[in-house]
């Protein structure tokens, strides 16, 4: 057996370096993913990503500095500040890192009944769910260190592939636009996030009380270099899909924007709908990762604090006083988070303020015997002067109602009443499995009322992100087609937007598309307006919602153009004299000029094309000119009629027009108006029949 693996199987208080690297990365990932976003978002905005890279070099020179002052090899960090601060000043450290460790396992712990309580098992008890946790935390350290390494060594990419495939996924529904102009972020707002990003990288401290568990220094802070590049990379991405999927305004104003993502994200297929339930089982071992770390290192320094105190005996069974005595303190400290939102805000303010300098200031003192003592005074007061100044049961499926679609007729079905509605027999109604909201055209068109609706809605956030949102002039009438289909509409309307058409599923809004629209303002959605045709339900024409508010109807025709110049429809057929036109496979580059005082806005089409019916190779160019008069004669009719522009061209300002952008920032509702729409057609041939 070799050394390495006489590291991971025998019982000797010791792990490798790659379960070091491991347990670093859980302990980092997990709180990280769920609050960094919407705090980059609040902060830095779309120059979020460049406070991600300011942090992670950070982090980076934080860990430098560490390694540099961190305790020779196997003497303990506890023994360490005793040994250079005395008896006195190393238990004022000691003690800052126990209350440190203490207040964050609580936060952590809080944060993960939170998460399960919404999105899991809501209406279950607080008390209840956090008893459970701590529960699992004691079990989790019965095992030492050995027991978790080996634990999370195992589950590693078992845990973050599903990650990672979630995200490829969610690519595929990002939109680059929104990821532009950068530079439009304060100095502030970037140094902001950026200590954010630091902020949680900076928990690579528990490697001080990591020495005597590793053979060399050099593997473990190697491990916690490795730890803080791949969860910085991993912040990065996550970041960019999430602006790119949501927007910055509607990133911001979200309490847990990964869970969120993983709600919105829709799977061909149809074999898994609940995405967001999958996707806890990542998020539930990385926050009981770092809430065992919290509770474990907790307790080795509760144990050098007080155990010369209590004058207690040695023995590792009398290390559950100290497990359960911090166990029980974080979660009165989570009980407290919970009850009052002052005392969350509070921690808040301390971590951002006083914990954090704590942690970067508390090793430099230690190191320094000379000066260390007085200037650890020194930082006792400032701390204490900054802190004053920071001033029901679930019921069980049997007794469940899920509703597959829902009718919203006017604000009565749209409030309380609709949404808390119980059946006979005090049923619960479960809307997580919700797939289609249908709206009636008199309700869409009351543009405060559908405001007030998606305000409610997104508070409670039971509706699913993902569930379509569909328009209709008489929704009972649509509802009772479920009994000719021999199915529910909302099936029905699924199958359709995301396996028999050729538009792609992303065409279609969802709720949370409206939620977004609701803050962002920059898009142009096409709610599929349904009717009924033959007995089925059929989408002939599309109520836009233009920005987050109503424009009115357009024209099947005019929204698959759209559809299909975005790149969200595989193939858009043009009728010819003789035939017709088939293209496919488009892309496009929009130019924005201004000339004469006339804005315009050219969209020049990049696609494949063939042609049944008609003519010969050397109808090329003709048929050319004919799709772009076709294209531009529709677009300047809906421009016209309804304000609307088909290229969705508003959203690209901040990348290619940041002078535009600016303008129509402060006057948004003029910009159909005063651009012009220029299509232009370039055909790949690929057969003339």
């Amino acid at each position: 057996m070799t050394e390495r693996e006489r590291t991971m199987f025998s019982e000797n208080n010791r792990i490798s370096g790659r379960q070091m690297y491991r347990l670093m990365t859980y302990d980092l990932l997990g709180i990280g993913t769920l609050l960094v976003p919407q705090m980059l978002a609040k902060a830095a905005g779309r120059d979020g990503i460049l406070s991600i890279g300011i942090g992670m070099a950070a982090a980076l020179m934080y860990l430098w500095i560490l390694r540099r002052i961190a305790p020779p090899a196997q003497e303990s960090y506890p023994e360490y500040m005793k040994r250079q601060l005395g008896r006195i000043g190393g238990g004022i450290v000691q003690a800052g890192y126990l209350i440190y460790l203490v207040l964050l396992a609580g936060y952590v712990a809080y944060l993960f009944a939170d998460v399960i309580l919404r999105d899991l098992l809501r209406g279950e008890s607080f008390y209840l769910i956090l008893s459970v946790i701590m529960l699992l935390v004691l079990y989790g350290l019965a095992g030492g260190i050995e027991g978790r390494a080996r634990a999370y060594e195992m589950l590693f990419w078992f845990l973050l592939i599903p990650l990672f495939l979630m995200l490829f996924a969610a690519a595929d529904e990002v939109c680059t636009d929104y990821w532009a102009p950068l530079g439009m972020s304060s100095l502030k707002g970037v140094a902001g996030g950026a200590y954010g990003v630091f902020l949680n990288l900076s928990f690579a401290f528990l490697l001080l009380f990591s020495g005597t568990y590793v053979r060399r220094q050099e593997t473990l802070f190697a491990a916690g270099k490795r730890a803080i590049l791949f969860v910085g990379c991993l912040h990065a991405v996550l970041y960019l899909v999430l602006e790119g999927i949501f927007g910055v305004p509607a990133l911001a104003g979200m309490d847990y924007p990964a869970v969120t993502l993983m709600s919105t994200v829709k799977i061909s297929g149809g074999f898994l709908k609940r995405t967001d339930a999958f996707m806890f089982g990542v998020w539930f071992f990385t926050l009981y990762a770092l809430l065992n770390s919290c509770v474990f290192y907790g307790s080795s320094i509760a144990e050098k604090l007080w155990k010369p105190i209590l004058k207690m005996p040695k023995g590792k069974k009398y290390m559950w006083i100290f497990y359960g005595s911090v166990a029980v303190a974080a979660s009165a400290a989570a009980i407290c988070f919970y009850r009052s939102r002052a005392v969350f805000d509070w921690y808040e303010r301390f971590l951002w303020y006083v914990g954090t300098p704590f942690l970067v200031l508390a090793p430099v003192f230690t190191a320094q015997k000379k000066w260390g003592r007085r200037m650890l005074a020194l930082a006792v007061i400032c701390a204490a002067a900054l802190l004053v100044m920071t001033g029901c049961a679930p019921a069980e499926l049997e007794d469940r109602d899920f509703p597959i679609d829902i009718a919203v007729r006017d604000m009565k079905d749209a409030g309380l009443t609709w949404y808390e509605a119980e059946q006979e027999g005090n049923r619960m109604v479960d809307y997580s499995h919700l797939k289609v909201l249908i709206l009636e055209q008199e309700f869409v068109e009351d543009e405060a009322a559908v405001q007030e609706w998606l305000t409610f809605l997104k508070e409670k956030s039971e509706v699913p992100r993902n569930a379509y949102v569909v328009v209709t002039e008489d929704a009972e009438a649509l509802l009772a087609q479920s009994e000719t289909l021999g199915e529910a509409v909302g099936d029905y309307l699924e199958e359709q937007f995301e396996n028999v058409s050729q538009i792609k599923k992303q065409a279609y809004p969802t709720i949370g598309s409206l939620y977004q629209e609701m803050d962002n303002r920059q898009e142009t959605l096409f709610l599929p307006y349904v009717t009924v045709e033959e007995e089925k339900p059929a989408v002939e024409q599309y109520y836009v919602w233009k920005r987050g508010t109503p424009a009115g109807m357009v024209a099947g025709e005019a929204a698959r153009l759209a559809f299909f110049t975005q790149n969200r429809m595989m193939e858009y057929v043009l009728p010819l004299e003789e035939g017709m036109l088939l293209l496919s496979d488009a892309s496009n580059e929009i130019a924005f000029t201004k000339k004469d005082g006339v804005r315009k806005v050219v969209v020049t089409i990049h696609c494949s094309g063939s042609v049944q019916g008609t003519g010969g190779k050397e109808n090329e160019g003709k048929l050319a000119l004919s799709a772009e008069d076709y294209m531009n004669r529709m677009a300047a009719n809906v421009r016209q009629e309804k304000q609307v522009d088909l290229t969705g061209s508003y959203r690209k300002l901040g990348g290619a027009a940041r002078g535009w952008y600016e303008e129509y920032q402060e006057r948004g509702e003029n910009y159909e108006e005063e651009v012009e729409v220029v299509y232009r057609v370039k055909i790949n041939w690929i057969h003339l029949s």
